[in-house]
């Protein structure tokens, strides 16, 4: 589970934990050169991605460079419409460790041969 909502300042200023909450319609223009930007959108984890001086988008998805078939005021209009961005972002903090699991208490059961 990501603890990103509870350490990241924009989404802790938007999401009121701050203080009141923050409702800001930013202004981007395009870039001049292809530029990393980091999406905090709602609930969503925050999604890092590239704004191309066009207008699209691409991102590293599953290792591979993939460009989305949506450019960014189309993005901005559906699925980003409360959106919050931040233009040349700082590597995220790093996720704290993982809670070590349960200690197994129990051998395998043999399974009887054939």
């Amino acid at each position: 589970m990501s603890t990103h909502k509870d350490r990241c300042p924009h989404c802790r200023a938007k999401a009121g934990l701050n203080g009141q909450p923050v409702v800001v319609v930013q202004e981007i223009d395009l870039p001049d050169l292809p530029t990393p930007i980091r999406v905090h959108n709602g609930d969503m984890p925050p999604f890092d991605c590239t704004l191309h001086p066009d207008g699209t988008l691409t991102a590293v998805l599953g290792g591979e460079q993939r460009r989305n078939a949506l450019g960014f005021a189309a993005m901005r209009e559906r699925n980003w419409i409360d959106a919050h961005f931040e233009i040349n972002p700082e590597p995220l903090p790093a996720e704290p460790e993982p809670i070590q699991a349960a200690v197994v208490v129990q051998d395998a059961i043999p399974l009887a041969a054939a």
